[in-house]
């Protein structure tokens, strides 16, 4: 997202801003984490059986079973897209058979987690695709305006830096270019740790950075 930042007194809004100085363009980056909230996952779920039907009649008892599991569990509703199916050969002349396949997401908190993905590693057809750590609204917000406020510091500090070196008195900003980014999806292996269980405090917080392009005019 780009803001272009212009004297109140310049009515001529698509012009841009002029430099009778140096034009100083920089890029700032701030990163930092919240703390988790909350954690979406996604399961990934599937059927077999020797014809079309067979195989979503399987798929069916394994979404009813995971349904029930999962109630109790989870924050908001489940989110279940239409099913695929497809032919799978037979190896060693072995007969074709059926596989249909669709996907479970939703919402769990933390204290909930480790119970999450106990409940579901065990269950024929389930394969968990990963957790997301999400982090409360409000603390998000607050994280990108930090971000945003200390990279607009970075970019004066060196745009203070670099007048002082060249001889400039006077800085100004010009222009700002945004872009965003947050969160990122964590992965959770289910072999190796089902017996000590899984701990939400080890999870990775949420990462929030915040990039810019800051235009300056010394003069």
């Amino acid at each position: 997202m780009g803001l272009v930042l212009m004297s109140p007194l310049d009515p001529v809004l698509a012009q841009q801003p002029s430099c009778a100085g140096t034009l100083l363009q920089l890029s700032v980056a701030e990163q930092g984490k919240t703390a988790v909230d909350r954690f979406r996952f996604s399961l990934a779920l599937s059927g077999e059986g020797s014809s079309e039907q067979a195989a979503l009649n399987q798929l069916n008892q394994r979404l009813g079973r995971l349904r029930q599991s999962l109630q109790p569990l989870i924050q908001g509703r489940l989110i279940v897209p239409s099913p695929s199916t497809y032919p799978r050969p037979g190896s060693h002349g072995a007969k074709q058979f059926f596989v249909a396949n669709t996907g479970v997401s939703g919402e769990v908190n933390r204290q909930m987690y480790n119970r999450l993905i106990q409940s579901v590693g065990g269950q024929s057809g389930v394969r968990m695709q990963g957790m997301e750590s999400i982090s409360n609204e409000q603390a998000e917000l607050l994280l990108q305006q930090r971000l945003m406020s200390a990279a607009l510091r970075r970019g004066k500090t060196e745009a203070d830096d670099t007048a002082a070196a060249i001889g400039a008195s006077r800085v100004r900003l010009l222009r700002i270019n945004r872009s965003d980014a947050i969160r990122g999806p964590r992965r959770v292996q289910l072999s190796g740790a089902m017996s000590s269980g899984f701990d939400p405090g080890e999870a990775p917080e949420p990462t929030a950075s915040v990039r810019m392009e800051l235009h300056y005019c010394l003069s």
